[in-house]
C-alpha cells in the first residue's frame, strides 16, 4: 500500500519554503540537488510554482503531500513512473472535491531509500477527515496497475526473448 503523508499551513512563505525544500533537498551526504519541478502541465519553473501560491484565492490551505509506493510490493524495480501516479493522485483529489486544485511536486529518489514525491496543492477550503484514506486508496490504486502493466511488458519481453533464443537453437 502506498502511503500519503500531509501536513497544510495557511502562510503564503511557508508554501515558498515547501517549494525550495522539495526542489533542493540535499541528496545522500549533502550533495546539493536541484530536482525538477513538475504540474499537470510539466515541467514547472520555480516562479510558476511560486505564483500558483500568490494567485491562491483567499482562505486557500496549501497541503503538502508526500506520496511514497511501497518499495516492496509496488516499487520493487524502481521502474514506476513516479509522475503519473502523481497525476493520478492529484487528479482525484479534484474529482472527490469537484473542483480545480493547483499543485507543485519534485521525484526524489536520492536521498532515502523508498523513492517519493513531494506534493504542494492549493487546496480552496479544507480537506475533510476521509479525503486522506481516499488519497492513500488512489495512489495505492495508480501504482498497483502501473506494477501491473509493467510486470506484464517485462514478462512479454522475456518471453519474446526466449522464443529468439530458441529458433536461435534450432537454426544452429
Amino acid at each position: 500500500m502506498a502511503i500519503v503523508k500531509a501536513s497544510y499551513t495557511k502562510k503564503a512563505g511557508a508554501a515558498k519554503a515547501n517549494i525550495r525544500y522539495i526542489e533542493h533537498r540535499p541528496g545522500k551526504e549533502n550533495a546539493r540537488i536541484t530536482r525538477t519541478l513538475f504540474g499537470i502541465d510539466g515541467k514547472m519553473e520555480r516562479s510558476e510554482a511560486y505564483s500558483l501560491i500568490d494567485e491562491a484565492k483567499e482562505g486557500s490551505i496549501f497541503f503538502r503531500f508526500v506520496i511514497s509506493p511501497d518499495p516492496v510490493r509496488e516499487d520493487t524495480e524502481q521502474d514506476l513512473y513516479l509522475r503519473d501516479i502523481t497525476t493520478n493522485t492529484m487528479q482525484h483529489l479534484e474529482d472527490r472535491l469537484g473542483k480545480h486544485v493547483s499543485w507543485v511536486a519534485a521525484s526524489h529518489a536520492d536521498h532515502a531509500p523508498h523513492r517519493h514525491v513531494h506534493v504542494l496543492a492549493v487546496v480552496e477550503g479544507r480537506l475533510q477527515k476521509q479525503d486522506f484514506p481516499a488519497l492513500t486508496k488512489a495512489a495505492t490504486q495508480a501504482c498497483v496497475a502501473q506494477r501491473h502493466e509493467l510486470d506484464l511488458v517485462r514478462e512479454q519481453r522475456q518471453k519474446e526473448q526466449e522464443r529468439k533464443e530458441a529458433q536461435w537453437e534450432l537454426q544452429r
